[in-house]
């Protein structure tokens, strides 16, 4: 009887061990990006003719969409699947919330780098939580102008100390799903040449 409990308990705790083990890594995900601008991170689940099904990582419930509020999903293999063509793209400040600030680079490794962005907060603010917030909101603008969907954050600094008004500077570098418009060309055949030194 001693032996079959022990033999219990030790099994119990191996499957304990490799439990804490497999959650302990964080997972690629899958995005979605609908046509009002919003980007969820989720799990895929099904796409069908007329919705899609997913669940948020570390959740067990299931939720669904209409499939024609999707514009693309990009799978967490690399996978582009696009459901929707977007009408026209909207691009202006007001999509600034479905922006999200990172500062782990694995979730921008299969995205494409924009540009590098920066923010000071706003001299009107009066709290070192509204000096951050307003500077995080300047950068996420920023983004948006550059068509980007994620910010990788490179320096944060508080200023401000006692008797001073708060501030907060913050700065990143925009990344997105889609690569950056290709600059115009140039009318001068020798620009290129100029800019690469002869190369």
């Amino acid at each position: 009887m001693m032996r079959a409990l022990t033999i219990v308990v030790l099994l119990f705790l191996a499957t304990g061990l490799f439990g804490q083990t497999t959650t302990k890594k964080s997972l690629p995900v899958d995005t979605i990006f609908k046509l009002n601008g919003s980007v969820l991170p989720v799990d895929v689940t099904t796409v069908t003719p007329t919705y899609v099904s997913f669940t948020i990582p570390g959740k067990p419930d299931e939720f669904t969409i209409e499939r024609k509020e999707v514009h693309k999903i990009i799978y967490k293999n690399g996978r582009l699947e696009v459901l929707n063509e977007a009408a026209f793209e909207v691009f202006d400040e007001s999509n600034w919330e479905a922006v999200w600030i990172t500062e782990d680079k694995k979730e921008v490794a299969d995205l494409f780098k924009l540009g590098e962005i920066d923010a000071r907060s706003p001299s009107s603010a009066r709290s070192p939580s509204a000096a951050k917030k307003g500077a995080i909101i300047k950068l996420k603008k920023k983004a948006v102008n550059l068509k980007g969907t994620i910010i990788l954050v490179t320096h944060k600094q508080t200023t401000g100390g006692y008797g001073e008004y708060p501030g907060y500077y913050i700065k990143g570098i925009a990344y997105g799903p889609e690569p950056p418009e290709e600059m115009p060309v140039s009318a001068d055949p020798d620009a290129s040449l100029k800019k690469s030194g002869g190369m």
